[in-house]
């Protein structure tokens, strides 16, 4: 676990589980320290496949859960008809037609050049890369980078976007944490979106998925 998500999952573990944050930045990244401190960077090889199994089948149930069997949401159209219904209560400034479901969006655009150039400083920055570069067969290395990232795609893509979409179009049902409020800006930056959204469709199952899920980010 790398320190931004360290404190940005600490976040999440407060509003789960009511926990100080401040002892939830603490306590993650435990399991980290001790298998790395006994295993060392063969320990981190073998984590990184038991942690990549675990986030692909809590992403799966998320985003079945939403497009397939949730009573609250259930399918792509009723998803889509929600979210219609979002943008025409509260438009988004700099989307065309205030949609939540337009490419064309001026905030995100500014987010893509901010995240391309600040994950190629934290890859080129991370000598965690470099280890496992050098340790690896050099013929395994290419590869294993590009089937490596195209597996890490599945988490912006597929459930970032399904639980970011989840929880606006949620915001409005009696079940949503915040409801009759709006989520608030700072529970936004704090990460709070997929877990409230989580919480919303799977209730208990949610919370503990999620509290799965952030240790092995």
């Amino acid at each position: 676990m790398k320190f931004g998500n360290c404190v940005g999952g600490s976040a999440v573990v407060t509003a789960l589980t009511g926990m100080p944050t401040a002892a939830a930045c603490f306590l993650l990244p435990i399991g980290v320290v001790l298998y790395t401190m006994f295993g060392g960077i063969k320990a981190t090889f073998l984590t990184d496949y038991i942690h990549t199994v675990v986030i692909l089948v809590i992403i799966l149930i998320f985003s079945l859960t939403v497009y397939a069997s949730s009573p609250l949401l259930g399918s792509p159209g009723a998803v889509f008809n929600l979210l219609v219904e979002a943008a025409v209560a509260h438009p988004v400034d700099g989307n065309a037609g205030g949609s939540y479901l337009t490419m064309r969006s001026y905030e995100g655009v500014i987010f893509f050049v901010i995240n391309i150039v600040g994950n190629f400083g934290t890859v080129f920055c991370d000598a965690g890369y470099f280890q496992k570069a050098i340790a690896a067969n050099p013929a395994s290395a290419l590869s294993g980078y590009i089937l490596g990232g195209l597996c890490w795609f599945a988490i912006p893509w597929l459930c970032a976007t399904t639980m970011g979409l989840a929880g606006v179009a949620l915001e409005t049902n009696p079940a949503f944490p915040t409801y009759p409020n709006r989520m608030s800006d700072a529970e936004v930056s704090a990460g709070l979106v997929l877990p409230y959204a989580a919480v919303t469709i799977l209730g208990s199952g949610g919370a503990a998925a999620t509290l799965l899920y952030l240790p092995f980010l």
